[in-house]
């Protein structure tokens, strides 16, 4: 895992290079800098190095032919099966960024379906000049670039993109940010800067010109034979047990997060049973948390034959934390905080990767709205006056995420699902919908098989992810999420809703896994880890809190900020109602402070 950034300079040659050490964090091992022989292109790499750890896996790296050059963040899982298709290469060493490089040399863009990993890599070809972007399936790994009339920037988080006085968020950002808690996942987000959409390239030319394409998904997935659920549960095992264990590929050592959940101590047992005590297990407990998974997790890593540790984070520790983390957001979020600890806690252990369990609900069905929504879907098929009507009866909280919608279709009610701010409350603050844009659903999904496809693209990608991703790499740790796979993914959210749905939580998956797993784990209630934010922003957090939203209502000229502030101090409402001001109010002090100060040049 690793921080790359790079420029193509279309006009000027002596125009300044963006600043590498901003992404220092991301790869603290060490870092690299290319520029081409015209002095027209340079790409920058900062290094946590997981694979091959020695010189010989430094980027940005060439090909053996030296036509390419590529600068990648990520891992490829399958990378030592593929470099038999290459038999004339003499390999230097034994890097995924090795094999990608070559691959790519030899095949281009053909060789992407082959990949099983997450990742965004740059690669450039000098017989063209130009740069090629790609990001994998899901959008595991970010990928960010900017379009001016002087050069085209690209890098792994906006930081290392953003220009004083000149970065600032479009109507969309906020739109969907004050609307879900999060930016948008693809799309401008500020004047010139765009994501890389997940399964999407683009390629540029030093003339300036871009060309884009999507190389995942298909119009339709690829789906399995099964017919009966004794079938889809053996499938299900089988899926899930190769993707753990090809994860597991490391010259550093893996840990795992084990809450004590039904994914995580999946991963854990899985991942114990291929490494045993070379599997390092961590769970973090909170004296002042709402609960505490530590006895069942210590039953799974004793079951799993793993080095376990139990980490105990005090209150004081974690306030700081909490303080380091919205300190550390690259874009803002609500729900980034618990990610940042952990992320912290783990990685002062001196461990380099871990495992996650992320991404289990999404196709697994664990979430509220895949019980909710096919009751309530049928309001697609009524009147739209006759389904508004028939919401306004609804419960405050449904109606709410439900009212402003005009279609209710599968897709629209999970997004609404989702909604953090009502239509209405948007609306009466002077802005849009916020409603994402999603890819478009692909052909053949059940309804079941929709509302995955939607948890992905509106929750998963641009929060789950993104946060995962903003809050380890800042302490510069590897998080590794085996259940998004992208052949599992696939497979399990087309199977038929028959064999996903029944009892208690994520049915199909405790199924296929309920020989290995202790009945504590799945018989019981679903828990999140909570941390006591009410207390703490009404006490050691209320001068932050007091800062962020202030900052938020001056810069959005509004008075909404602080009289959310008022009314959560009156009890009247949720702490995520005047954190979600917070976090944006120190995000836009923040990115004013460090925003990208060009240095050097060409």
């Amino acid at each position: 895992m690793c921080g790359i950034l790079g420029q193509v300079t279309l006009k000027g040659i002596g125009i300044s290079l963006p600043n590498l050490s901003l992404l220092d964090h991301r790869g603290p091992d060490g870092n690299g800098e290319w520029t081409n022989i015209n002095g027209n292109v340079y790409l920058g790499h900062t290094r946590l190095a997981i694979l091959d750890p020695t010189p010989t896996g430094r980027q940005p790296m060439q090909d053996a032919g030296g036509r390419f050059t590529i600068t990648f963040n990520g891992e490829v899982y399958n990378h030592h099966d593929l470099r038999p298709s290459l038999p004339s290469i003499n390999w230097r060493g034994n890097s995924d960024t090795e094999t990608l490089v070559e691959l790519l040399a030899v095949q281009g863009l053909k060789c992407l379906p082959r990949l099983k990993g997450m990742f965004a890599f740059a690669l450039h070809d000098a017989y063209d000049d130009t740069v090629l972007l790609v990001r994998d399936r899901l959008g595991i790994k970010p990928l960010w670039l900017q379009s001016t009339e002087m050069h085209f920037r690209f890098a792994s988080e906006i930081r290392a993109l953003m220009i004083k006085g000149e970065s600032t968020p479009n109507t969309q950002f906020l739109n969907e940010y004050i609307g879900f808690g999060r930016v948008p996942s693809t799309g401008e987000i500020f004047s010139g800067v765009e994501s890389v959409g997940p399964g999407a390239w683009v390629k540029l030319f030093p003339s300036g010109k871009t060309e884009k394409g999507t190389w995942w998904p298909d119009e339709k997935l690829a789906s399995t034979n099964v017919r009966t659920r004794k079938e889809a549960k053996h499938r299900v095992n089988e899926l899930v047990t190769t993707s753990i264990e090809e994860h597991l590929i490391s010259d550093v050592g893996v840990g795992a997060f084990l809450s004590g959940g039904i994914d995580s101590s999946i991963v854990t047992l899985v991942a114990g049973k291929a490494l045993g005590k070379n599997l390092r297990t961590f769970t973090i407990g909170f004296p002042q948390g709402a609960f505490d998974e530590r006895s069942i997790a210590r039953q799974v890593a004793k079951q799993a034959g793993s080095e376990h540790t139990e980490i105990e984070v005090s209150e004081d520790t974690c306030l700081e934390w909490v303080k380091q983390a919205v300190a550390s957001l690259d874009l803002p979020s609500v729900d980034a905080i618990n990610t940042y600890i952990v992320s912290k806690a783990v990685r002062d252990t001196g461990v380099k990767v871990a495992l996650s369990g992320l991404g289990g609900d999404e196709i697994f069905a664990g979430y509220p709205s895949f019980k909710d929504i096919p009751l309530i879907k049928w309001l697609g098929a009524l009147p739209p006056a006759v389904s508004t009507q028939l919401i306004s009866f609804a419960p405050r909280s449904l109606k709410e995420k439900l009212g402003g919608l005009t279609s209710f279709g599968v897709t629209e009610l999970a997004v609404a699902r989702r909604r953090f701010t009502s239509v209405e409350s948007l609306h009466a603050l002077g802005f849009g919908e916020g409603t994402p844009i999603l890819p478009p659903t692909p052909e053949g999904l059940d309804t079941m098989g929709k509302i995955s496809w939607a948890e992905i693209q509106s929750y998963m990608i641009p929060m789950l992810l993104r946060d995962s991703d903003q809050m380890s790499m800042a302490v510069g740790l590897e998080i590794r999420v085996p259940f998004l796979d992208h052949c599992l993914v696939e497979e399990v959210i087309t199977l038929p809703q028959r064999f996903k749905k029944g009892k208690g939580v994520k049915p199909l998956l405790v199924e296929a896994f309920k020989d290995e797993l202790p009945r504590d784990v799945y018989d019981r209630p679903k828990q999140g880890f909570t941390l006591p934010m009410s207390d703490w922003i009404r006490g050691p957090l209320a001068s932050l809190t007091n800062e962020g939203v202030q900052a938020a209502a001056d810069w959005l000229g509004l008075a909404a900020p602080i009289q959310q502030k008022d009314s959560f101090d009156k009890g009247n409402v949720h702490w995520t109602r005047v954190w979600h001001w917070c976090v944006l109010g120190h995000w836009l002090i923040n990115q004013k402070s460090t925003a990208n100060e060009m240095v050097s040049s060409c």
